[in-house]
């Protein structure tokens, strides 16, 4: 009877996953470009920061008497 369970549990999910997850994966890649992958000659760089400037790295500034 467990094995039973655990194999419709494992179809439902692929079921699920095959109905949910990919067309709605497959409509946002029609949609958009999430990676921004079209080239820009234009374009200096293609490096992005996210808001405020670039990470700092933990220690950065601090100095040692």
């Amino acid at each position: 009877m467990e094995t039973i369970v655990r194999v419709s549990v494992s179809v439902l999910v692929t079921v699920v996953y095959a109905l949910l997850v990919v067309p709605v994966g497959l409509v946002v890649r029609l949609v958009r470009d999430p990676l921004r992958r079209t080239p820009d000659p234009a374009a200096d760089t293609y490096w992005t920061y996210e808001e405020g400037g670039p990470p700092r790295p933990p220690g950065a500034g601090r100095r040692r008497a």
